[in-house]
């Protein structure tokens, strides 16, 4: 039985804002680019960049155009071309993933905050959703996840459970250690549960020896969700894939698959080629970007402490400040908006503690927008203080 989906909070948010803000502080994804531009990169690195002129404009193949297929597994170490399912976007391989595995009455852990789909699609669905909390750990100052609280979960949750998880995870930035990890892979081998781990900002760890080994090559029932948006950002392409060794699960979400998309687009999938055989420098030059950024905000949040909380975050291209005024986000974010332009998400957006508020960090225009939004909150700083309204 399916009931009705609720509104997503964020993308509703976004559609309304993201193209009528002067300046966005709060995107999720890495710098952008041009065709142009990434055929040039392609040209730079001994390519031929692409000859975009004569792809076939005909339907692609279902599971993705083998060539893309074989460069994608080439990212991981021990991933064959037949583990990797191409979808359009992330969201599609969210969908396509839940409606091939999740029944009525079926418990899903999923952690918390998340992006909206992570939760909201199961529980349409007839699962039964249970909350896997980040917390922020005050001790080591940083976000964490509770493995004993997992165990718990799992052990109440009955046949053929599922694990969501992001990491490294929007909004906060935050990232398992590599301990973490292993005893998250052993409670979902202990209990059979399958992982569905959403690994989109993976290669955006700020210390390259915090990455993560992915999911889907740690545990026989793990499903690693990536997508060219965020760490490579080139989100206009609307190329994801899932990739596992369970191939009896990969066959059951691509004949899901034949009743939406049916296959990817062929000039998105000739330019992701370029795309994934430029990785190196596509995602060096973002996760530098990033770490630029992190650094100015650390300046930022550090001048204005009597106001915000900050944990900086480990890995990826978001993070997740706290005002520790009595007013909201929602009211910050607000006047911001109304006053300069810059747009900041509230926390609110992610069902979320209101004092929360996410910035990104992966945009050239971080500098600007943070300056904007310097001057305005110095100039602010006593009323929000005070917790009185414009």
């Amino acid at each position: 039985m399916f009931s009705p989906l609720e509104p997503f909070k964020l993308e509703r948010y976004f559609a309304q804002h993201e193209f009528s803000a002067q300046m966005l502080l709060c995107t999720s994804d890495c710098e952008s680019m041009t065709i142009d531009e990434l055929c040039e990169l392609d040209r730079k690195h001994g390519g031929d960049g692409g000859q975009l002129g004569s792809t076939w404009l005909g339907y692609t193949e279902s599971r993705g155009n083998p060539v893309l297929r074989e460069a994608i597994s080439k990212l991981y170490t021990d991933i064959d071309p037949d583990s990797i399912l191409l979808h359009s976007g992330a969201e599609e391989a969210i969908l396509n993933f839940y409606l091939a595995m999740i029944r009525p009455g079926q418990t899903v852990i999923v952690n918390t905050p998340c992006y909206q789909s992570l939760r909201e699609i199961p529980r349409a669905l007839g699962a039964t959703v249970l909350p896997w909390e980040l917390r922020l750990d005050g001790a080591e100052l940083r976000w964490a996840l509770d493995m004993a609280e997992l165990g718990s979960l799992l052990g109440s949750a009955g046949h053929n459970p599922l694990v969501v998880l992001n990491m490294p995870h929007n909004p906060t930035g935050a990232l398992l250690s590599r301990d973490e990890f292993e005893e998250l892979v052993r409670l979902c081998r202990l209990y059979g549960a399958t992982l569905f781990m959403d690994e989109v900002y993976r290669n955006l760890e700020f210390d390259e020896a915090d990455r993560l080994p992915a999911a889907c090559e740690a545990y026989e029932k793990a499903v690693s969700l990536s997508v060219l948006s965020k760490a490579w950002g080139l989100a206009g392409l609307r190329i994801g894939w899932l990739a596992s060794k369970d191939t009896e699960t990969l066959a059951k979400v691509a004949a899901v698959k034949d009743y939406n998309s049916i296959c990817a687009s062929a000039p998105s999938e000739a330019l992701a080629l370029l795309a994934i055989c430029q990785t190196h420098p596509i995602i060096e030059a973002n996760r530098k970007r990033c770490a630029k950024n992190r650094l100015a905000f650390s300046d930022f949040f550090a001048k204005h402490c009597e106001l915000f909380g900050w944990i900086p975050p480990v890995a990826g291209s978001v993070a997740f400040p706290r005002l520790k005024s009595k007013m909201s986000a929602d009211d910050l974010a607000a006047e911001l908006l109304r006053d300069t332009g810059v747009l900041l998400l509230p926390g609110s957006n992610y069902s979320y503690d209101p004092a929360f508020f996410r910035i990104g960090l992966g945009r050239n225009n971080v500098p600007a927008a943070l300056s904007i939004f310097d001057e305005w909150i110095t100039e602010n700083e006593p009323r929000y203080l005070a917790g009185v309204l414009a």
